[in-house]
């Protein structure tokens, strides 16, 4: 039987952040299932009224990034005074990195999303990310930082998008049978980290199988072909081994979980060649 809950997200900002502390709570939970009440831009009393109707309604508990003092203030009074538990997910973080530094916190709503130099780059990054899919402009890797490589369907795409996001230059090359890998494009990018993706034939099959229902293309039946994708599979592996790229398995892993391994590899490597 799955437990219900009501869970408040509250930030002066578009909630990003703290809708991602949810989540990845929330994902040490099995069987329970939750209302999400999101509440964003909350930067004035009239919008904390707003908040506090809606858990008289529908209590359950508050988790807020607000930084303003005065409408955090009156976030937790409406929390009290209604017995909803209420967390500052920042609040840790930031009170750890005031006593290092020696700092008192800014305290400015959506500081978080300011247009700084981080920003552009992650947006540069992203770009890059777009022009550089599916082995477009595979001849332009000089400012690469990652090369992900791997057979049709093995989430290089979103793996590459969600890499962007975290300011990580990121191309990636589809595998076509019968047709060599360009390794002249890398030749001399000895700074460029190569990652070999893979996955379970099994479930490529099903993957492909499916995208060929949805695509209404029933002509390419080798592309879905059990056999065939073990081949393909086996020659990608054959090279990823033969050019010492490590290999990641994406079988069992999510688009986070790929990329994770990822950005560990890339900092490893760093440290090594630093």
């Amino acid at each position: 039987m799955k437990t219900h809950i009501n869970i408040h997200l509250v930030s002066d900002s578009t909630g990003e952040t703290v809708h991602q502390v949810a989540r990845a709570s929330l994902a040490q939970f099995n069987h329970v299932e939750t209302s999400e009440y999101i509440w964003t831009l909350v930067r004035s009393s009239e919008h904390v009224k707003t908040v506090s109707e809606s858990l008289t309604a529908n209590p359950g508990l508050v988790l807020h990034s607000i930084m303003d003092e005065t409408i955090r203030a009156e976030i937790i009074d409406v929390c009290t005074k209604q017995n909803i538990p209420n967390v500052a997910i920042l609040d840790p973080v930031v009170d750890l990195l005031s006593d290092i530094l020696g700092h008192e916190r800014n305290s400015r709503p959506g500081g978080q999303h300011r247009l700084d130099r981080a920003y552009f780059d992650r947006m540069g990054a992203v770009e890059f990310a777009v022009t550089h899919d599916d082995g477009l402009n595979i001849d332009k890797l000089d400012d690469a930082q990652i090369l992900l490589v791997g057979v049709s369907r093995t989430s290089k795409t979103p793996t590459s998008m969600y890499l962007a996001h975290r300011g990580y230059r990121v191309a990636n090359y589809a595998l076509v049978p019968h047709v060599p890998f360009p390794l002249h494009h890398i030749a001399d990018k000895s700074d460029i980290l190569v990652v070999g993706l893979t996955t379970d034939a099994s479930r490529l099959a099903r993957v492909r199988r499916n995208r060929l229902r949805h695509m209404a293309a029933h002509k390419n039946e080798e592309y879905a072909d059990l056999a065939s994708i073990n081949r393909e599979l086996s020659s990608a592996r054959a090279l990823f081994t033969a050019q010492d790229w490590p290999i990641l398995d994406v079988s069992n892993r999510s688009v986070e979980e790929t990329a994770a391994a990822i950005i560990q590899l890339h900092t490893e490597r760093n440290i090594t060649t630093s």
